[in-house]
C-alpha cells in the first residue's frame, strides 16, 4: 500500500533541474500542487547520450539537488525522477502475448530487452507500457513500448538519492507522461484521431504523434533554445548569458497587429536565428503526413522552457497551417495559494514534469 502523503517530480534537464510537489494520500479529494521550482544547471554538468551519459561533477550536482529538496522535504515522500530524452532509447514493440505474459514484468522486460538495438556487452534497465492490443492483427499481439537506459547512471543516481534520503519510486523518461496528462487536463481537445506534441527543450526537439493514446511516430531534432541563444550571441556579439536574456525578452514573432509592421525589418534577423528549426520542423512534418497518409497535420501542442515565445503559437498554426496551442497544464489543475505568478507563466516549462505523476 502507498503510504506517502506527498508526490515529488524531478525533471533533469541537460540546462535546469525542475521540481513539482503534490499533495496526495489516502482520504484527500484528488491532489493539489503545493510546490514549483526551477534550478538552472552549470553548462555541461548534464549532458551525454544513450551509450555515454553523464553527470560531470558530481559533488556539485548532488549539491544542488540536495539545496532544491531541503525547501519541500519531510517524511513520507515518494520521488519520481525524469531523465534527459538523450538518455533514453525508446523502441516501439507489436508482440504477441499471453495473459500470463502481460503479467510478468520480469518476463517482458527480458524479452524486449533482447530485442533492443543495445550494444554488446552494453549493461542497460529496461522499463515498458503496454500501449493498447492491436486491431487486425494476430490475437494477443500488443503494442508495447520499451525504454532502455544505460545501467551505470542509474546506479549513480540511486547512490546520490540514497545518500540524500530521497526514496525514489521510479526512474522514468520525462516526456512520455506529457500526453498523459493531456489527455487528463484537456480531454475536450482530443476531437482528432491524430494530435502531435512539439516539445522543445534546451538542446533538442522532440516531436511525437499520438492515435488513439498510442504512440505512433517520434523523431528527434538536434535544434532547440540552445542554438536559437548561440545564434542571438553570434549575431549581436554577446555572451551566452546575454544571449539567453534576449531570448526571453525580445519579440520575435508578431502578437498584435501593430507588431506585424515592426517585426518586417527584422526579418533577416528571424529567419537567421530559426530557419534552420523550421526547415527541420517541415522536413519532419512531411514525412510524417506522406508515411501515413494525412492530408492536413493534425493539431499540435507546444510544451518545454524553449517555446515561451509571445506569438509563437500564432506563427507556427499560419506557418503549418494547422491548430496549434501552447499547453500550460498549471492552468487546469488544482495549485496552492503560495505559488507564484511567475512560476505559473512558466507551466509549459514544467509539462514534463508535471506528466511524471500523470502516469
Amino acid at each position: 500500500m502507498n503510504l506517502y502523503t506527498e508526490l515529488i517530480a524531478l525533471d533533469i534537464g541537460t540546462s535546469f533541474i525542475k521540481l513539482v510537489s503534490i499533495d496526495y494520500g489516502p482520504g484527500k479529494q484528488g491532489y493539489i500542487v503545493k510546490n514549483l521550482e526551477m534550478k538552472e544547471l552549470p553548462p555541461g554538468l548534464i549532458g551525454g547520450d544513450f551509450t555515454n551519459p553523464f553527470i560531470s561533477d558530481m559533488p556539485v550536482f548532488k549539491d544542488l539537488l540536495a539545496a532544491m529538496i531541503k525547501r519541500v522535504k519531510h517524511s513520507r515522500q515518494g520521488y519520481v525522477i525524469g531523465l534527459p530524452d538523450r538518455w533514453v532509447k525508446l523502441h516501439l514493440n507489436n508482440m504477441q502475448l499471453t495473459e500470463n505474459e502481460r503479467k510478468s514484468p520480469e518476463f517482458l522486460s527480458w524479452r524486449l530487452q533482447k530485442n533492443l538495438p543495445i550494444p554488446d556487452g552494453m549493461r542497460v534497465m529496461v522499463d515498458f507500457q503496454i500501449l493498447r492490443n492491436l486491431p487486425g492483427e494476430q490475437p494477443d499481439t500488443y503494442q508495447v513500448l520499451a525504454a532502455a537506459v544505460k545501467a551505470d547512471i542509474i546506479d549513480i543516481l540511486s547512490r546520490i538519492t540514497t545518500d540524500l534520503e530521497m526514496e525514489v519510486m521510479a526512474f522514468d523518461t520525462s516526456s512520455l507522461g506529457i500526453f498523459n496528462l493531456f489527455e487528463e487536463v484537456y480531454p475536450e481537445k482530443i476531437t482528432e484521431q491524430i494530435v502531435v506534441n512539439l516539445h522543445v527543450g534546451h538542446e533538442t526537439t522532440v516531436i511525437k504523434a499520438y492515435s488513439n493514446g498510442a504512440l505512433l511516430y517520434e523523431r528527434v531534432i538536434e535544434v532547440a533554445g540552445e542554438e536559437f541563444a548561440k545564434i542571438i550571441s553570434e549575431i549581436d556579439a554577446v555572451n551566452l548569458e546575454n544571449a539567453m536574456r534576449a531570448k526571453e525578452t525580445e519579440k520575435f514573432f508578431p502578437v498584435t497587429r501593430e507588431d506585424i509592421q515592426t517585426l518586417v525589418g527584422k526579418r533577416q534577423r528571424i529567419d537567421r536565428i530559426f530557419g534552420n528549426w523550421l526547415r527541420e520542423l517541415n522536413v519532419t512534418f512531411r514525412f510524417f503526413q506522406e508515411k501515413f497518409n494525412v492530408s492536413r497535420l493534425p493539431t499540435i501542442f507546444m510544451t518545454g522552457g524553449s517555446t515561451l515565445f509571445p506569438g509563437l503559437e500564432n506563427f507556427l498554426s499560419e506557418y503549418f497551417e494547422t491548430n496549434c496551442f501552447l499547453f500550460n497544464p498549471l492552468n487546469e489543475i488544482p495549485l496552492a495559494k503560495k505559488i507564484d505568478a511567475k512560476m505559473l507563466a512558466k507551466g509549459p516549462a514544467f509539462a514534463a514534469c508535471v506528466g511524471l505523476l500523470a502516469k
